[in-house]
């Protein structure tokens, strides 16, 4: 919590230095775990929020990875985990933000009953929840935790600007994830790709045909013995020339 008098220019700086280290830690490497830690001390350190946590739903839509700026927002994190109900699970589902939501009020124990009872044993009297979302898809929760009407329009400016900074981190991180996989796999078919031809040249001289013939007598051999066609080529290749199953045929006696 950041206990300092606001120097709004101050922040500025600190949370527009926040933002660029958010939107870049996946290109630096950097993991889920450690970009949520940023993101909850970096919001955890706006006036008026006394801790934060953020986390990212995992397979069965509970939160799986998750960051807190101390003890006491591990505890309901966890806690919402465990208990499957709030405000992170509602937001995180692509609910609308929740903006100072009095836990002190009836609807919010009818709605968390576990989770607003011990919010509210934590000494926390509100609670500000801002979906992680970007072009659309949303991917997890920044939960703020604070005294009611005690968060300022101005840093709840700030608060947003953070979660759609990880957001957009976020989504880096998968556009990098998916362009590595699709790289790997343009790669494996091409290596497939050069292993068969490698093997139709091999076949095309060793039986002194073309290279469409070639190719018909290795995939019919892969068919018929149930290879594959990529396996098959690479034995071929590696095999010498008297090897089966295309083994060099003996040359004809002179008569």
């Amino acid at each position: 919590m950041n206990t300092e008098p606001h120097d709004s220019t101050r922040g500025a700086q600190e949370v527009a230095a926040a933002l660029l280290v958010l939107v870049d830690a996946p290109a630096r490497g950097e993991d889920e775990e450690r970009l949520l830690r940023r993101l909850a001390q970096g919001a955890a350190d706006i006036p008026g929020v006394e801790a934060a946590a953020c986390s990212l739903p995992g397979p069965e839509g509970v939160p799986g990875h998750l960051a807190a700026s101390d003890e006491r927002a591990h505890r309901l994190e966890r806690l919402q985990a465990k208990s499957r109900e709030g405000p992170c699970l509602d937001t995180s589902r692509g609910e609308r933000p929740l903006t100072n939501i009095a836990l002190t009020h009836p609807h919010s124990r009818t709605r968390w009953p576990r989770f607003t009872d011990h919010a509210l044993t934590e000494g926390f009297t509100a609670l500000t929840a801002l979906p992680l979302a970007h072009q659309g898809r949303t991917m997890g929760a920044l939960e703020l935790y604070h005294q009611h009407n005690h968060l300022a329009p101005s840093d709840l400016r700030w608060a947003r600007l953070l979660a759609d900074a990880t957001a957009v981190g976020l989504a880096h991180r998968d556009m990098l994830r998916d362009a590595l996989v699709r790289g790997d796999q343009l790669q494996g078919a091409l290596n497939t790709r050069l292993v068969i031809e490698q093997a139709k040249g091999i076949l095309a001289e060793r039986f002194d045909c073309d290279l469409q013939e070639a190719f018909d007598r290795l995939r019919g051999h892969a068919r018929t013995n149930q290879l594959k066609l990529s396996a098959l080529a690479a034995l071929i290749v590696a095999s010498p020339s008297d090897s089966p199953p295309f083994p060099r045929p003996r040359p004809r006696p002179a008569h």
